[in-house]
């Protein structure tokens, strides 16, 4: 009875939080006072929202770990060149196949490229993966499904603006929500190694944005998603390789799928 109500206690931690920060950050509350002295510039702008609305998933941080293993339980003290390694192998078909069927994008600014492939990549896999899902699945016990399900569906909905109608909405959401789905399960499974999503993501952005004709907002066209579904067997096909050869066990399983009663 007390494990359940600390769980209770510490879901409601993390989702008053993430609740806060999403409210925040989707109505840029953050950075209002600041617009008329960043709106020239993207990057900025988009870095100091996620800071400023990210003091609240670090104060519930605070309320849940000691200070000095936060960062360890994000999954940032380790791992960082097995991540780049991991993305830079896992997104080789994307970067040649864009590269082919799509022309070098001259058209977007540098500073705007900056901020949709390598600040979206990281604050939204810092946030989403390490904080919202990381903290329900291992911190308040939710099971894979409930915790990969939720954070899924809040990332699709951030997305929902790159459709032009309920069709193309609908499509981006779907495509995002799986993706994040996709991308908790790379995260358990790289023993909770954060730049093992953080940079398959950045560099699933990069050819997306760098090369035109690629696709349109997150579903893009027949090729173009033939070429990400490579980059996701990839990327699954290393996780197995990696831990059958480090003889490393799944922790997505019968005991963590619906309730975490095994993962910490």
């Amino acid at each position: 009875m007390a494990e359940n109500d600390s769980c209770i206690k510490r879901s409601a931690i993390i989702l008053t939080a993430f609740g806060l920060f999403f409210v925040t950050w989707y109505f840029n509350l953050g950075v209002r006072p600041f617009a008329n002295f960043i709106s020239t510039c993207k990057s900025i702008h988009y870095i100091l929202h996620y800071l400023i609305a990210g003091i609240i998933p670090a104060a519930a941080l605070l309320l849940l770990h000691r200070p000095d293993t936060i960062l360890y339980r994000l999954g940032l003290t380790h791992g960082f060149g097995r991540g780049l390694l991991f993305g830079v192998l896992s997104t080789v078909p994307m970067f040649a196949g864009y590269a082919v069927i799509g022309s070098f994008n001259r058209e977007t600014p540098p500073d705007h490229m900056f901020t949709f492939i390598v600040v979206a990549g990281f604050f939204e896999e810092l946030i989403f993966r390490g904080f919202v899902f990381g903290e329900l699945f291992r911190t308040a016990r939710w099971g894979f499904l409930p915790a990969a399900t939720l954070t899924a569906l809040a990332f699709g909905s951030l997305h929902l603006y790159q459709g032009d109608d309920l069709i193309s909405a609908s499509a981006a959401f779907g495509v995002t929500t799986a993706g994040s789905i996709f991308f908790s399960w790379i995260y358990v499974e790289s023993e909770n190694n954060l730049w093992s999503v953080i940079w398959p993501h950045t560099l699933m952005n990069a050819p997306w944005m760098l090369f035109s004709g690629s696709g349109s907002g997150a579903v893009g066209g027949l090729w173009a998603n033939s070429l990400r579904l490579c980059t996701l067997l990839i990327a699954i096909a290393l996780v197995v390789i990696y831990k059958k050869r480090k003889g490393l066990p799944y922790h997505i399983s019968g005991k963590t799928l619906i309730i975490n009663r095994q993962y910490v």
